[in-house]
């Protein structure tokens, strides 16, 4: 127990050197009293009512993402010809705040975390590094109907990606093809502790129902599915194809979803979100998925990587993925 606790004192202040060195702390300014704590393996990093985000009462300084940036994609939209009305009227909202690399890479054969500022992190690479962000979704209604939302993007072949929501409730929309080419599409409602994971080679876009909404997501490539790829890439992913032609939209207490007459066809109607037991077993009760991030061992790492592999394989989502193989501990 002195050894754990001993570990997590020194992880602690390995977080915060990180942070510091990317400017995410020491940089905005003021403080945030009363926040709330966040699920992300260290003590003391806390949201505020408005979304603000703290570590020891210190506010960081996020990316942020308005309508200006969303309207500068291809994204698809319920009604552009209103959004683009707004905004042509000055209305701009912030809809999301995005900490990349929030939590220092993590190198999947050790237990070593790699700090910004240093010449390891610098090299580091989505083949033998996990990547963590943190993003805040705001509260609202686009015109048109839609809650706000990110951007959305294609996520690359061979790349693993799982998200945690810590606070809040939002939805997410996915789609993409199985490993045998049929396409599927689906919806996924997360709220406080949920975790949830996106096939390879797949369409996202999340939608706040109930903000702010914060969630943790890790990213990283899995080998022996398509090659090499960039699991933590930059603004490319958001023109790497076009989206897919459906969004949700709020109808009163509830959604639906509208889209074009041609991806209807492709893709159908959304349909309810996959089993994902497989990923499940992988948390113990109580641990989160930042606490996995910086405590688990390489083989726990390597075996999360075997079974999305394997999932992958059965032609999941469509087909299920598996149970947790024996042998396998917390």
């Amino acid at each position: 127990m002195e050894t754990m606790t001993a570990h997590r004192r020194s992880m602690t202040q390995l977080v915060r050197r990180h942070l510091r060195q990317r400017e995410i702390i020491g940089a905005a300014g003021g403080e945030v009293t009363g926040g709330g704590p966040l699920a992300l393996g260290v003590p003391g990093i806390t949201t505020g009512p408005g979304g603000e985000v703290a570590v020891d009462g210190e506010r960081c300084a996020p990316a942020y993402r308005s309508l200006s940036d969303l309207l500068g994609t291809d994204a698809y939209f319920a009604d552009v010809a209103a959004v683009t009305a707004r905004h042509g009227q000055g209305y701009d909202p912030v809809l999301y705040h995005a900490f990349r690399d929030f939590l220092p890479p993590r190198r999947k054969n050790s237990g070593r975390c790699v700090t910004a500022g240093t010449p390891a992190h610098d090299r580091a690479q989505s083949r033998d590094h996990l990547f963590a962000d943190l993003v805040v979704y705001q509260p609202g209604i686009l015109p048109g109907g839609e809650p706000f939302r990110s951007t959305g993007h294609w996520n690359l072949p061979g790349q693993l990606e799982i998200f945690q929501t810590l606070t809040g409730r939002v939805l997410m929309l996915v789609g993409g093809r199985t490993g045998d080419g049929r396409a599927f599409l689906y919806e996924q409602i997360c709220g406080p502790g949920d975790v949830m994971v996106v096939p390879f080679d797949i369409w996202h876009v999340t939608y706040v129902l109930d903000g702010p909404a914060v969630v943790f997501n890790l990213t990283t490539e899995v080998s022996g599915t398509h090659g090499r790829v960039d699991a933590h890439p930059g603004e490319e992913k958001y023109h790497r194809a076009s989206p897919i032609a459906i969004t949700a939209r709020r109808d009163e207490e509830r959604h639906e979803f509208v889209g074009s007459p041609e991806d209807w066809c492709t893709w159908g109607r959304p349909a309810e979100p996959p089993r994902t037991d497989w990923l499940r077993t992988f948390l113990a009760p109580g641990e989160s998925l930042a606490d996995l991030h910086l405590y688990a061992s390489p083989d726990r790492l390597a075996a999360l990587e075997r079974m999305a592999r394997h999932a992958y394989r059965l032609n999941w989502p469509y087909d299920g993925g598996p149970t947790k193989p024996a042998g396998i501990h917390h």
